[in-house]
């Protein structure tokens, strides 16, 4: 699926000189709006594929894709939603990539810059996990992975303030996205909290001293055997 980030490129600069005025100034805002409710689709598809209670493997690995896709698209509207208002003279280049530089409102638009490279960074680990995994630097990736959150937070904060009042439709798709969002993660601490109750209270039971005996018995005759065919 990264192989359609440099179409999107070419995209955006066509943007640039074929879409009228007003077309643009509905992606910048619709872009930005796309570009939360498709991360906060990918924070809910990446908690569903932590389940182990519930779903099967298959399940679970169906999750995964659609928590990847859903990232990616994320990033393609974040990208969208920058370049759009930069193409619009709405954001100086220096607000949209230096957090809270902008004179006006620093706070607002800063927070807007911060949520988009934690994303940004949190896709780049995310693509690069497998060879994380293989040099055994699994750790760093769940670090940055962990970013996801406030970087949603913060995006939050910065869409529904960063304009205008936001339009009903806009609304309501912010409110779904948190209470999804709010949903899945007490989903996964009760079922989670279930199933560590569950493997405790689970009785090891130890094994019989017979059994034990009869173990010693036999890894003892195994390596007498070895010595005298040696």
């Amino acid at each position: 699926m990264w192989s359609f980030l440099p179409l999107l490129a070419v995209g955006l600069g066509l943007s640039a000189v074929v879409v009228n005025g007003a077309l643009q100034a509905f992606l910048g805002v619709a872009a930005g709006v796309l570009a939360l409710v498709s991360f906060s689709a990918a924070v809910l598809w990446g908690l569903a594929a932590t389940d182990r209670l519930i779903l099967r493997p298959v399940h679970r690995l169906a999750a995964q894709v659609v928590h990847r896709a859903m990232g990616i698209a994320g990033v393609v509207f974040l990208v969208l939603h920058v370049w759009v208002n930069l193409i619009q003279d709405r954001i100086g280049a220096v607000s949209a990539f230096v957090p809270f530089a902008d004179p006006r409102r620093p706070v607002i638009l800063g927070l807007g810059a911060l949520s988009g490279y934690l994303f940004l960074a949190v896709a780049l680990a995310g693509a690069a996990r497998g060879l994380l995994a293989r040099t055994g630097e699994v750790g760093r990736w769940r670090i940055v992975h962990i970013c996801a959150y406030p970087a949603w937070g913060a995006g939050l904060v910065h869409g529904l303030n960063a304009g205008r009042l936001p339009a009903p439709w806009v609304s309501v798709l912010y409110s779904l996205a948190v209470l999804g969002v709010v949903v899945a993660l007490g989903l996964r601490l009760v079922f989670q909290d279930r199933g560590s109750l569950r493997r405790t209270a689970v009785p090891v039971r130890p094994e019989p001293e017979s059994r034990r005996a009869d173990l010693r018995q036999l890894v003892g005759s195994g390596s007498g055997r070895r010595r005298q065919d040696g």
